[in-house]
């Protein structure tokens, strides 16, 4: 990625990344000071836990939210994961779509919606940390999906 991305805040947190005989990692990670927990799977082969830091501009950004994953591993060994948000639409808008009288305006929502997630390849979030010892020589990129809540 070629492109500077700027964050105003970075929290540090604790992320774990358990890999399955059958392809999927598990990954959790839990912000440190808060009550926000975030799960999701991967498809990459790291097992460990890790420190890092999580950067955002946001904190809405930290709750509810699903994402979906990019994960690499640098020639130093730090493990990057952006995160990118994945939007949906309303059902309301969901069943307009499918709806032969449906508004001009509801069309137009799912248009807008349909665009924003063309262009919305820059990450809302990104994780650094020190990957865990024990991983193949060489990572491959992979993808993962996530999501945020608040820990009850």
């Amino acid at each position: 990625m070629d492109q500077q991305i700027q964050f105003q805040y970075a929290n540090e947190c604790d992320l774990e990344i358990h890999c399955s005989p059958f392809g999927l990692s598990g990954l959790y990670i839990k912000i440190k000071g808060t009550n926000i927990i975030g799960i999701g799977s991967t498809m990459g082969l790291i097992t460990g836990s890790l420190k890092g830091l999580i950067h955002y501009n946001d904190s809405q950004d930290l709750i509810d939210q699903k994402y979906k994953l990019y994960v690499v591993v640098d020639e130093e060994g730090t493990l990057r994961i952006d995160f990118t948000k994945i939007f949906t639409l309303p059902s309301s808008d969901r069943k307009n779509l499918n709806d032969e009288n449906s508004s001009e305006t509801a069309k137009h929502d799912i248009d807008k919606y349909a665009q924003h997630s063309i262009d919305e390849d820059v990450p809302t979030l990104i994780f650094t940390g020190k990957c865990p010892e024990g991983r193949p020589d060489k990572v491959e990129p992979f993808i993962g999906i996530f999501s945020f809540e608040r820990e009850e």
